[in-house]
């Protein structure tokens, strides 16, 4: 009960600090909604390379293969395998973007696989875990949420016919989050709820208004 009670309290401070009237004029990052937004630092996706659509696409992965083999630490692989999945986001919104969703399918699959890959290196989960594991999954949990993020932001500029595919990223994201960032410490989980939330909030505009639409 009090642990439920506390989600409602949180949960009304983060409806609170998100209310038109409390936006800023002092430059303050506002989200797509225009609200006063927790993702003000985020950094956005790089210019996309080679695409799905493109020949030599393959060399890319080779590429990449050959760097995630050479690496010797979970920091390298988790590092590396977060950079080719953002990647391959910036790959799906170009090929969204043209509404070529054979390409964007391909690129997201890479993400998928990057995203695995990153999950696979963390050390196994075990009580009193080092603060190089800790720190490992605070910075997966952290790009998943702002991944999650980027999307619903590139979703509203996209055409219906687009938009299916990120509900099914949006769907895999949110039921794989949790699996990892339950592993966090309590109090580092605790740091993240703002962003959690407004991730969440952010999704179920973007997938109402999907509905809305069709």
């Amino acid at each position: 009960m009090k642990s439920h009670s506390l989600h409602n309290v949180l949960t009304a401070c983060f409806l609170l600090v998100s209310s038109p009237a409390l936006r800023l004029d002092s430059g303050q990052a506002v989200a797509g909604h225009g609200f006063v937004t927790t993702f003000g630092d985020i950094e956005w996706l790089p210019e996309p390379g080679r695409t799905p659509d493109t020949v030599g696409y393959q060399l890319d992965s080779w590429s990449e293969a050959g760097q995630l083999w050479l690496a010797t630490t979970a920091r390298q692989v988790v590092d590396l395998s977060l950079g080719f999945a953002r990647e391959k986001l910036a790959e799906a919104e170009a090929m969204l973007t043209v509404q070529d969703i054979a390409a964007a399918r391909i690129a997201l699959e890479h993400y998928w696989y990057y995203i695995d890959r990153a999950e696979q290196a963390l050390p196994q989960a075990a009580d009193g875990q080092d603060e190089e594991t800790i720190a490992l999954v605070e910075t997966l949990t952290t790009h998943l949420l702002e991944h999650q993020y980027i999307l619903t932001i590139i979703h509203t500029d996209l055409s219906v016919e687009s938009r299916d595919i990120l509900r099914e990223v949006f769907t895999t994201a949110q039921q794989r989050y949790p699996r990892i960032a339950d592993r966090l410490p309590r109090k580092k989980r605790g740091a993240l709820f703002f962003k959690e939330e407004e991730v969440r909030w952010s999704v179920e505009m973007a997938i109402r208004e999907d509905e809305e639409q069709g």
